[in-house]
This record gives structure tokens, C-alpha cells and sequence, in this order.
């Protein structure tokens, strides 16, 4: 089951606050910034006389166990916030030094796992936007919604110049940029969840977009989402004489066949029929296929096959297939297929229309 969270994911200075913060308000979910939880924990490490640069990982996971965050409401009708031990820092976590503490303490894996469970627990509150840097692959990787937001460095080197107290006085364009693609560098070097797009995330480049665009283009990825899962494939079929053996059943193997069936027909219903994607030169042979068998089909009887894309990660795509009489189940199961490139013969990338099908 997928968690019913929008992952907002991308480097230093792309939008993700902002964006996420509107899809927020739009949709009238909270919205929880990890970075900021990153950056509580070197607030914390700087109170108490700590130096984030050179603490142990053992010396901040003994002050973890001493430690309490949470998102909550500063005053009546204000936005959630983060209070550490009781103590809402606010703007305090935008300056300069937090931030940087924030980029070391990311890298220890103590820190990472006591914020997992913390972010993993605040979605279980319900429908919920979350932003940072690993959310579509380490924090949420079953997220229902998936997106990664980039811009080129110098538009990104100007959103962080305006953003007040992210910079140390005296940064001029040049060093900012410097300072971003270092973050870059450590962050997709990392080797505790590095910074990287999700396979079936959706790449935002909002370089020449105002806030408002990029809103409204993850708005409309979100609502054609919703409406396609609203859409199912439900194939009818009337068992024939040919499909059944000499005790007048269904022969096993034909559940295989009603299976490719099923295929077929969801694959057109989505726009992507399989004489489709051939001519674009993609095949998606089967690599594995199981079938679990559970009560008989006879002659003429009315069945009724459906299922979903289960799995589309890399090269690789998982179909899930239910075979029922009326109520009655008949047969399970799924196969697996590679996407290939018919050209040079060779794996590739699932298209992202068929990513699209994936719930």
C-alpha cells in the first residue's frame, strides 16, 4: 500500500520550501520541511555548546535520546512549526551556521534513522506534503506522489542570495554558487540516502517558472493522477469451449493467457497500447510470471479480469492480475517484465507514461 504523501525532493535553493508550502495551503494539508528537522538537530548541537562540524555521531546520539521535536502551532491560527524541547527557534534555523551544521549532521546515519521514524510517524497522521532531499527514495519510497524540483546553479545561487540570513555577509553570486554545488557534491556523494531523483518521480525544472507555474504544474500531475487511479480496466470475458481440458475446467495455462489479456486492454485504456510502443521502438518481454490458482472456471462461464501496474522501478515492471467469477476468485498473481530497446536490443527506462499507471 502506498503512503499517501507528495514527496517534494531536489538540491539547495530549487523551490522545494516555497512549492511546498503552497501545495500545502492548496490542498489544506500540512506540510513538513525535513531540512529544517536536519536543521533543529545542529540548533540543538550549537545551544548546548556543540561545534556540528566536529561532533562524534555517539556524542549526538546521546543527546538525541534527550530530545523531543515536533510540528505544532506556535499561536492560535498559525502555520505549524518545529518546537525543540519545548522551544519554537523560528528564524533562528535559517542562518547561515545552522545550515551548514545541518549538511554534517545529515551525514550521520544515527541522525537519519532517529528522523525516519519521526517523519515516518507524522505521516501517519494523515495525507501530508514533505520536502527535502531523500523523500522519494529513503524516507517515503512507496510516496504516491513523487516530484523533483531542479533549476540551473545561477538561478539557484540568486533565490539564496534573497532568502534573508542564508547567506554569511559578503557572499557575492560567484561564491553562493560555489557554496550550492559543494552542497550538491556532498549530498549526492553521501553514502547514508544520497541526494538523487526517484526513478518514478516527476522532474520539475522550474528554472525560468515564477512560484505560481511550478505550483500549478504539480497540481494538474496530482489531479490526472487521481483521475487515472478513478479509472480502472475491467476485462470481461466468456470462458469458450477451446479454453477448457477433458474435465471441462479452464486449463491452467490459459489464466497466463487471460492475464496478457488484461494487459493488452489497461495498456490501451491509458493511451499506451503495446503496437504503440513498439513503433517507438520499446518491448516489454516477460522476465517472470506466477499464478496462483484458487477455485475453477468452466465452459461459459462469465469472468471478470483486473489489475494494476504494481512495480515500475528502472528497467523493470510488475503487473498484478486477479481472475474472479462473480465473487469467487479464481486465480492471482503477477509477472514481471524488462523494458527493452528494440534498436539496440539493450534494457531501458520505463516510458513515463507507464510510470503513470503505478499506484
Amino acid at each position: 500500500m502506498s503512503s499517501d504523501v507528495i514527496a517534494i525532493d531536489g538540491p539547495a535553493a530549487s523551490g522545494k520550501s516555497t512549492v511546498a508550502r503552497n501545495l500545502s495551503e492548496a490542498l489544506g494539508i500540512p506540510c513538513i520541511n525535513t531540512g529544517s528537522l536536519y536543521r533543529a538537530v545542529a540548533w540543538k548541537l550549537l545551544r548546548i555548546g556543540l561545534n556540528p562540524e566536529s561532533v562524534t555521531e555517539e556524542e549526538v546520539g546521546r543527546i538525541l535520546a534527550d530530545t523531543r521535536i515536533a510540528y505544532e502551532k506556535p499561536a492560535p491560527g498559525a502555520p505549524p512549526d518545529i518546537r525543540i524541547d519545548g522551544i519554537f527557534p523560528g528564524q533562528e534555523l535559517r542562518g547561515a551556521e545552522i545550515a551548514s551544521g545541518a549538511s554534517k549532521v545529515a551525514t550521520m546515519p544515527n541522525v537519519r534513522a532517529w528522523l525516519l521514524d519521526l517523519q515516518r510517524n507524522m505521516a501517519k497522521r494523515g495525507r501530508i506534503v514533505m520536502e527535502g532531499r531523500d523523500i522519494g527514495t529513503a524516507v517515503f519510497p512507496d510516496a504516491r506522489f513523487k516530484f523533483f524540483l531542479t533549476a540551473s546553479p545561477m538561478v539557484r545561487a540568486r533565490r539564496r542570495l534573497a532568502q534573508s540570513g542564508e547567506t554569511f555577509d559578503g557572499a557575492t553570486l560567484e561564491s553562493v554558487a560555489r557554496d550550492i554545488a559543494a552542497r550538491d557534491e556532498q549530498d549526492s556523494r553521501r553514502s547514508v540516502a544520497p541526494l538523487k531523483r526517484a526513478d518514478d518521480a516527476v522532474l520539475v525544472d522550474n528554472s525560468e517558472w515564477e512560484s505560481d507555474q511550478t505550483l500549478q504544474f504539480i497540481l494538474d500531475q496530482i489531479r490526472e493522477k487521481e483521475n487515472m487511479e478513478k479509472k480502472e480496466t475491467v476485462l470481461a470475458y466468456r470462458v469458450p469451449y477451446a479454453d477448457t481440458d477433458q474435465m471441462g475446467v479452464v486449463y491452467y495455462a490459459n489464466y497466463l493467457k487471460y492475464f496478457e489479456m488484461f494487459r493488452s486492454e489497461m495498456l490501451i485504456d491509458a493511451g499506451l497500447s503495446y503496437l504503440q510502443m513498439e513503433k517507438e521502438g520499446i518491448a516489454l518481454p516477460v522476465i517472470e510470471a506466477v499464478c496462483r490458482y484458487k477455485s475453477s472456471a468452466r465452459f461459459e462461464d462469465r469472468l471478470t479480469i483486473t489489475g494494476r501496474v504494481a512495480e515500475a522501478k528502472g528497467v523493470r515492471v510488475k503487473i498484478e492480475c486477479e481472475v474472479r467469477c462473480g465473487e469467487r476468485l479464481l486465480a492471482d498473481g503477477y509477472t514481471v517484465h524488462a523494458c527493452m530497446d528494440m534498436k539496440n536490443n539493450r534494457p531501458t527506462r520505463v516510458p513515463p507514461a507507464l510510470l503513470k499507471l503505478l499506484k
